[in-house]
C-alpha cells in the first residue's frame, strides 16, 4: 500500500515533476522540433518508476504515452497493454468516456484538478483514490499532454467512515458524553450534553470548563477525586450532578474514562453521565408509597385493637364487645385477643358481646365457635351475649352447635351471670 500523503505534498510532488519534464523537454528542443513527448528520456523515467506512487502522462489526445510500474500494478496490467491505449482500452466500459472527455477538458481548460473517486482495481476489490493531474507543456506554452498520480486513500477513507460512524452513535445517545483535556477544558460535548445545559448544538465550547457543566459540590468532586481516580486506575464511576439551562442540579450516574499518550501522560478524560432524574423520583416515590403502607399498616392494627377490645371487669372475668363486620381477618384477631387476654388476666369466663353485630353468617357463627372451643381449651367458659331473636334464628337455621357456650340475651345479664357464677 502507498503511504499516506497530503494534497500539499502531492501538489509538491506534480509541480517538481512539472519542472522536471518542461527542462528535459527544453533540453530536448534543442536538438528536435518535434512536439512529441520525451518519450526516449530516460531520466526522467527512472525517476518516476522508482516511485510507490502511481504516476501516469498522457498526450494531447488522451493517449497514454508512458506509466510507472506502480500505476501498471495498481490497472493489474502489463505495461506493455497500456502505452498507447486510451481510458477506452483500460476503463471501466461505464467509466471510460468520463475519464476520456474529464482529461480533454483538463488540458483545455490548463487546470489543475485534485479529486477523489471510487475504483475497482484489477483483482476486484473497491478502493478510495485520490487523482492528481495536471498540463504539461511544451517549450513554445502549448499543451501536449498531462500528467497524473494516483494516491490510494482507502485506509485513511475507512477510518474517516468509522469515526463518522463512532460520532453519530455519541451524538445520538441520550447520555451526555463530554470530553476535556488535562487541564479541564471541554472539546467536545454531545447533543444530549449540549441541550440539558441549554447550548446550541453548534455553540463554540472555547473557554468553557468542566466546572460550567456542574454545580461546585460536583466539580470539586471531579476535579479532586474523579480525574486523579481515571488516572491512575484508568475509570472512575459514582453519582454526582450536572447543572440545566436554569442552573438547577440534575442526579447523574457518571462514569469517567482516561487517556494517555504513549508515555503515558493524561491527555483527555472522557465523561459519560446518565440523567437520573426520573429514576430518583421513582426511588422517591417508592419510599413515600413504603412510608404510607406502614402508616397505612400502623392505623389498620390500631383499629384492629379498637374494633377488639378487651375488658377486665373482675380479676376472673374479660368482656370483649364485637361490632360491625367480621371477616377471616377480624375473625383470627377476635380468636388471638380473646386468647391472649384469658392467659393474661387468667380469666375463667369470657364474655363476648355481639350487640354490634348486624349480620350473623355461617363465617360469624363459626369464628364464634372456634374462639370459644380454643377458650375451653384454656379452661375458660365463654358466654354469648346479645343474641337477638333473628340472629337465633339464625344460628339453628344454620345448624351452629352451642350446647358448649352459655348465652344470655344482653350483655347486662351475661355479667350478672358471670358475677354471681364467680362468686359461688
Amino acid at each position: 500500500m502507498s503511504p499516506t500523503r497530503t494534497n500539499h505534498e502531492t501538489e509538491a510532488e506534480l509541480v517538481r515533476l512539472r519542472q522536471r519534464v518542461a527542462a528535459l523537454e527544453e533540453r530536448l528542443a534543442q536538438y528536435e522540433a518535434s512536439p512529441d513527448l520525451p518519450v526516449s528520456s530516460v531520466d526522467i523515467h527512472h525517476v518516476l518508476d522508482a516511485l510507490t506512487v502511481p504516476v501516469f502522462y498522457k498526450d494531447a489526445e488522451g493517449r497514454y504515452v508512458w506509466c510507472n510500474a506502480a500505476f501498471a500494478a495498481f490497472l493489474g496490467r502489463d505495461r506493455s497493454t497500456i502505452i498507447g491505449r486510451t481510458a477506452y482500452d483500460v476503463a471501466p466500459p461505464h467509466l471510460a468516456e468520463v475519464y476520456h472527455q474529464a482529461d480533454l477538458n483538463l488540458m483545455h481548460r490548463r487546470a489543475t484538478q485534485v479529486y477523489e473517486a471510487e475504483v475497482v482495481t484489477a483483482s476486484g476489490e473497491s478502493r478510495f483514490v485520490q487523482f492528481s493531474k495536471a498540463p504539461i507543456y511544451d517549450a513554445t506554452g502549448a499543451v501536449i499532454g498531462l500528467i497524473g498520480a494516483i494516491q490510494d486513500m482507502t485506509e485513511r477513507k475507512r477510518a474517516e467512515q468509522e469515526t463518522a460512524r463512532l460520532m453519530e452513535i455519541l451524538e445520538n445517545t441520550p447520555d451526555v458524553i463530554g470530553m476535556a483535556d488535562d487541564q479541564g477544558r471541554v472539546v467536545y460535548m454531545n447533543k444530549a450534553g449540549r441541550r440539558l445545559r441549554g447550548l446550541a448544538s453548534d455553540a463554540d465550547l472555547d473557554g468553557m470548563r468542566i466546572a460550567d457543566f456542574h454545580p461546585a459540590w460536583a466539580a470539586k468532586i471531579v476535579y479532586e477525586e474523579a480525574i486523579p481516580t481515571a488516572d491512575r486506575n484508568g475509570y472512575w464511576s459514582g453519582d454526582i450532578a450536572m447543572l440545566n439551562a436554569r442552573g438547577e442540579e440534575i442526579p447523574v450516574s457518571q462514569v469517567m474514562l482516561a487517556h494517555h499518550d504513549a508515555d503515558g501522560n493524561l491527555v483527555y478524560v472522557t465523561g459519560i453521565m446518565r440523567d437520573m432524574s426520573e429514576r430518583k423520583r421513582i426511588e422517591r416515590a417508592l419510599r413515600d408509597h413504603e412510608i404510607q403502607e406502614q402508616v397505612i399498616e400502623a392505623q389498620r392494627a390500631a383499629l384492629r385493637e379498637l374494633s377488639t377490645p378487651l375488658l377486665p371487669i373482675s380479676s376472673d372475668i374479660v368482656v370483649m364487645p364485637i361490632i360491625g363486620a367480621v371477616d377471616s381477618a377480624r375473625a383470627q384477631q377476635i380468636m388471638e385477643t380473646l386468647l391472649q387476654g384469658i392467659g393474661e388476666y387468667r380469666a375463667s369466663l369470657a364474655i363476648l358481646d355481639i350487640t354490634g353485630v348486624r349480620v350473623m353468617d355461617t363465617q360469624v357463627a363459626g369464628a364464634l365457635l372456634h374462639a370459644a372451643h380454643a377458650a375451653r381449651l384454656l379452661g375458660a367458659l365463654v358466654v354469648l351475649s346479645g343474641i337477638r331473636p333473628e340472629i337465633a334464628q339464625t344460628l339453628v337455621h344454620i345448624g351452629i352447635d352451642v350446647h358448649d357456650i352459655v348465652t344470655r340475651s344482653t350483655l347486662q345479664q351475661a355479667i350478672a351471670f358471670a358475677l354471681e357464677r364467680s362468686r359461688g
